[in-house]
């Protein structure tokens, strides 16, 4: 059933907040593919017809190997002499270096495999075989496989069940709590929607506001918030709002970018306004969580990217600096966006719509990057 528990895992974690930095661990960061990367192929597999399959690493952090002597207290209920200590040769859940170094044992795997990192975005891993396209987006210990052939898939699974412990998945149908569905060419034009009714009902839930009224936009347009000094709300509750509505913004919901982002402003030190801002959208949510990103072989008449920007003028009365906003589309569907303040004043309408059209450039050439490192001919400028 969907949104139900499966099962239940218990796992040893070690106490990673005792370590001494260049001591215990040196580099922490692990990179994760981007949520544009993940609907930007998303797009293309239904362009293209390609396969989407998923599969899950069992424990991926206990493939790290450690490069620093680390030493554990031996937890509870193992046997061990008194006074006696583990020396850890693997990573393990808690410690500070467990993702960089899972990453990296991925790496070398994959690369041993024949797959190529990109380098637009280092989560995702590429690999051509008799002119077909394999790729592989990594989030942590998920992987999304992107091929156009199922005996590629079969060859791609196996290869990877003999590097790691992993479950196959099968068709991806749910992906950090979003759901896809897709319907293929054979029914006359394909489609692939993307949505998280399931989360935003899970919110509403957690908030208190699963029986709310739903309301008709997630900001009114002349709402205009106070900057406070000091908080007169719960800060914690305030943010933990914010926080699950970013998430959902970030993957799904370009609808509520800049509400959340005008919201963000004010996180440290929120009041009743603030709040009451919060809560309409949450309203707004109520009625439109069945929305979807949606991509269409019908609009799939141009190869390149389309973007729209635009931009406010000295739209914030705290400090008169401009807002923009951008939204990068493929075949109908969105698969990148944003809305952002701007860093300067700047004195004429001119000058921010320039800043803005820079913000949308700097993105699109970003996607044309990833589109031609995967071998995708742009016949079209942007």
């Amino acid at each position: 059933m969907e949104g139900q528990i499966k099962r239940y895992k218990a796992r040893l974690v070690a106490q990673g907040f005792s370590q001494i930095p260049r001591v215990d661990f040196n580099e922490t960061f692990a990179p994760v593919t981007r949520h544009q990367m993940l609907q930007t192929l998303l797009a293309l597999a239904n362009r293209h017809d390609w396969h989407v399959h998923q599969m899950d690493v069992k424990s991926a952090f206990l493939n790290g190997d450690l490069d620093n002597e680390i030493f554990m207290k031996i937890p509870p209920g193992a046997e061990g002499k008194h006074g006696e200590v583990w020396l850890l040769h693997k990573a393990l859940y808690g410690l500070k270096q467990a993702s960089r170094e899972w990453y990296l044992k991925l790496k070398s795997q994959l690369e041993g495999l024949g797959f190529k990192r990109s380098n637009v975005d280092h989560g995702v891993f590429t690999k051509n075989v008799k002119g077909r396209l394999l790729v592989i987006t990594v989030y942590v210990d998920d992987f999304l496989l992107f091929l156009s052939s199922i005996e590629n898939i079969k060859t791609v699974k196996s290869d990877l069940k003999m590097c790691f412990d992993m479950k196959d998945l099968d068709e991806a149908k749910w992906i950090l709590q979003m759901k896809i569905e897709r319907s293929r060419r054979d029914t006359g034009s394909s489609k692939l929607s993307i949505s998280q009714e399931q989360y935003v009902e899970t919110i509403l839930e957690r908030h208190g506001m699963s029986n709310c009224n739903p309301a008709r936009t997630p900001m009114a347009s002349n709402t205009h918030l106070p900057v406070l000094s000091e908080a007169e709300i719960d800060i914690i509750e305030c943010q933990r709002c914010i926080g699950s509505l970013m998430y959902l913004m970030v993957c799904t919901r370009p609808d509520i970018a800049y509400s959340v982002g005008v919201l963000s402003c004010h996180v440290a030190a929120p009041g009743h306004a603030h709040m009451q801002a919060v809560k309409q959208i949450f309203h707004y949510l109520h009625g439109t969580s069945e929305y979807k990103l949606e991509f269409h072989t019908k609009n799939s008449n141009k190869t390149s990217p389309i973007a729209y920007v635009d931009s406010d003028w000295a739209g914030d009365r705290s400090d008169r600096k401009s807002i923009s906003g951008y939204t990068v589309m493929i075949d109908g569907g969105a698969i990148s966006w944003g809305s952002k303040k701007q860093t300067s004043v700047s004195l004429s309408t001119v000058k921010v719509e320039f800043i803005a059209a820079l913000t949308a450039v700097k993105e699109a050439l970003w996607h044309r990057s990833f589109l031609v490192s995967l071998d995708m001919k742009l016949t079209d400028p942007t």
